[in-house]
């Protein structure tokens, strides 16, 4: 699936057949940067932020006094990769643009501050065990990131285009 205004690229060990997840380097469109690499990188920070919530002990033992600055550095880029995915979205994309840009963060907000109280609640719950917590935190990442996307791609396809 090409981004918003780029092009996809094909990779070439498979012949030209399949889909890469990014364009090639020397074809990267700011479009690309915007709504396909920030998000992305956006989703990793996210994964990282919740081992943060999850186990904190150990967040704080790999980056020690730097642990505060380091979390809080993954919680904007989560905040900005689902924000820059949710602007570049098909459903959004005729909405007068304060609205895309207030949408956009509404929906980065709710969906990163909902994690942030889920993985609160459930630590709470969980055993004390710091190695179990910080997999769920990931598993559960994981699958709020996957469910969310595929929700966006939903409304998305449900868009009746108007040409």
């Amino acid at each position: 699936m090409a981004a918003p205004g780029g092009s996809a690229a094909t990779s070439p060990a498979t012949n030209g057949k399949t889909k890469a997840s990014f364009p090639k380097l020397e074809k990267l469109t700011i479009d690309d940067v915007c709504f396909r690499v920030l998000p992305s990188m956006g989703s990793i920070s996210y994964g990282y932020f919740s081992i943060h919530i999850m186990n904190t002990s150990w967040f704080r033992s790999v980056f020690h006094n730097r642990d505060v600055v380091v979390a809080n550095s993954f919680w904007f880029n989560a905040h900005i990769g689902v924000g820059l995915y949710l602007f570049g979205s098909v459903h959004l994309r005729q909405a007068p643009i304060n609205r895309r840009i207030l949408y956009s963060v509404f929906g980065s907000f709710l969906f990163n501050f909902g994690s942030v109280l889920f993985w609160a609640t459930c630590k709470s719950l969980l055993p004390e065990r710091p190695g179990l917590r910080a997999l769920f935190g990931l598993v559960s990442g994981f699958v709020l990131l996957y469910v969310g996307k595929e929700y966006v791609d939903y409304i998305d396809s449900r868009r009746v285009t108007s040409a």
